[in-house]
């Protein structure tokens, strides 16, 4: 038989591609390969053509181009064909129950984000409610929901490592919450520490309060008119998060005009709920021009910014000042990288905007919702709360039922839904009797986590009481991470929580709160998107000036 035959090139073919599976991609981390292997799915064929036509006995274009049809083709069905028998029949996770086709593909899941409008928070709830408490969630992939997996996924002495889809998100920038090597985000997390010491808190006191008299003052403008208070929530979050970032607000509570990085932010995480399934994709688009127009445009005005910024000096140190500082005084070289810069400041941004604005979001949905726990609120505040007096800060840190309200609201609306994926470590884990198999990727669905009825009584309901006089209503706490735990936590927890107390503390106090006609926060519920954060349907709200 000749060495050209079709038939040798199909042997071949199916060969190379079962031994690429098993030599290549379940060997190792490729999810930022994908650019690379997309070049190579190109060049593979052209340079096999041309070694048909200048070094084997082929004697035309024809003959060449079928040899290099049949020899692509059987490459591409033996290697799907090797992934999904692997999948089906031999893969680590084979024991764990879960939807079938994810056992093969995410594909179906993306599908379902992107074409369906569903939430995946929401996705992975019901299945849960299905299967139980450890899914399988995708290929190499589990979601958790037992209470024990939290201290061992994402706890202070937990094995497991950040996975992949941080590099997708983070290149080509450095940035703190994006950092999967231990020691190198441990050396950044010093200078973030000192930006969120006890001491630069008390220094942002004014900013909280500066932009809490600003929104309590657009709220008296609209008083008794229907107003999307998630708007107003989102303009006072990100004129905070420019202060702090880049020494000045972007002016959107007082004049009350949306500034342009709304779009543009919003642009570029629109599709990482979504596209977080097969995040590999995202550095074959960020590869292509035009492909990924919004991240670049969201890294960009980041990097302008950043160059203004190092031009000015506040009047008082922002966070930002404590990065300049490590610019110049630390001997790491790291802090000297750009690229730390730009990153961390999207974080700021995004970190400290998306959540403190859903949050307050839902708060007030509650509030107006139940206006018996916005009059036991508003009792406990009248008790003691001065705003402006020295001691407002500290006074509202020790407010048991405000701050019952606040945690409720986080534990039913977590600021990031899904969760947070880790990588096991090499060697596996045990998750109360279960074994789990190592280097695989692993969540604990914070939405899910909150509605525990083995971790919560009553735990659809919103019961502020639950965080002090009825704390017997708490089973389990360990499941309660609305800013993370461990090693990766918020660091930015203290002033989030600063200004969550300022502003429901100001609003409780000056005004009551009502639905607008027609509105009932069902839209809030059921149409605000997942996009790893959350992007907010409007809330019409009603603030009336209190009476007596």
């Amino acid at each position: 038989m000749a060495v050209t035959s079709p038939r040798n090139f199909a042997v071949l073919g199916l060969l190379l591609g079962i031994t690429t599976h098993w030599g290549y991609f379940i060997r190792g981390e490729h999810h930022m390969a994908g650019p690379g292997i997309l070049a190579a799915s190109f060049a593979g064929p052209l340079i096999i053509l041309n070694v048909l036509l200048h070094f084997a006995n082929v004697s035309s274009y024809h003959e060449a181009g079928v040899l290099t049809a049949i020899v692509t083709g059987a490459y591409v069905s033996g290697l799907i064909s090797s992934i999904v028998t692997y999948r089906l029949l031999f893969h680590r996770l084979g024991k764990f129950p879960g939807p079938f086709y994810l056992r093969i593909t995410k594909w179906n899941h993306t599908w379902l984000l992107i074409f369906k409008g569903a939430r995946n928070y929401q996705i992975v709830d019901e299945w849960h409610a299905k299967y139980g408490s450890i899914v399988r969630t995708g290929p190499n992939e589990l979601s958790i929901t037992n209470p024990e997996a939290v201290a061992h996924i994402l706890g202070s002495t937990s094995r497991c490592k950040k996975t992949g889809w941080y590099d997708c998100i983070n290149k080509p920038n450095k940035s703190l919450n994006l950092e999967r090597d231990r020691v190198v985000h441990d050396a950044r997390r010093k200078i973030w520490d000192r930006g969120f010491s006890t001491k630069a808190l008390r220094g942002y006191e004014g900013r909280v309060r500066k932009y809490t008299d600003q929104l309590v003052s657009q709220l008296n403008a609209n008083a008794g008119k229907p107003i999307n208070a998630c708007k107003w929530f989102n303009y006072f979050a990100f004129d905070i998060m420019g202060d702090m970032a880049f020494g000045q607000s972007f002016g959107m509570v007082e004049s009350g005009k949306e500034h342009s990085l709304i779009s543009i932010m919003n642009k570029a995480m629109a599709a990482l709920g979504p596209l977080t399934p097969i995040i590999w994709i995202l550095p074959i688009l960020k590869a292509i021009p035009g492909m990924a127009k919004p991240t670049w445009a969201f890294i960009n005005y980041n990097q302008d910014q950043v160059a203004k910024r190092k031009m000015y000096e506040p009047e008082s140190p922002d966070l930002f000042s404590y990065f300049i500082d490590a610019e110049k005084n630390d001997k790491n070289p790291m802090h000297r990288d750009l690229r730390w810069l730009v990153g961390d400041v999207g974080v700021i941004i995004v970190a400290g905007s998306d959540t403190t604005t859903s949050t307050l979001a839902y708060i007030f949905y509650h509030l107006a919702q139940s206006p018996h726990i916005l009059r036991k609120l508003r009792d406990e505040l009248d008790a003691f709360y001065k705003p402006g007096s020295e001691s407002e800060f500290k006074d509202l840190q020790e407010a048991v039922y405000l701050n019952g309200v606040i945690n409720e609201s986080l534990r039913l609306h977590p600021p990031t839904p899904s969760g947070l994926q880790r990588l096991t470590p090499s060697e596996g884990m045990m998750i109360g009797s279960t074994f789990i198999p190592g280097r695989v990727t692993v969540s604990t669905p914070f939405w899910t986590l909150g509605r525990l009825e083995a971790c919560y009584k009553h735990a659809k309901e919103f019961i502020p009481e639950r965080w002090g006089s009825e704390a017997h209503m708490v089973i389990d706490k360990s499941v309660f991470l609305p800013f993370s735990t461990g090693p990766y936590g918020c660091v930015g927890k203290q002033l989030a929580l600063m200004e969550l107390r300022s502003v429901t503390a100001r609003i409780v106090s000056e005004f009551d709160v009502n639905f607008a006609p027609g509105e009932d926060g069902s839209d809030l519920l059921e149409k605000s998107k997942d996009i790893f954060t959350l992007a907010l349907a409007p809330l019409k709200l009603i603030f009336t000036r209190r009476e007596g």
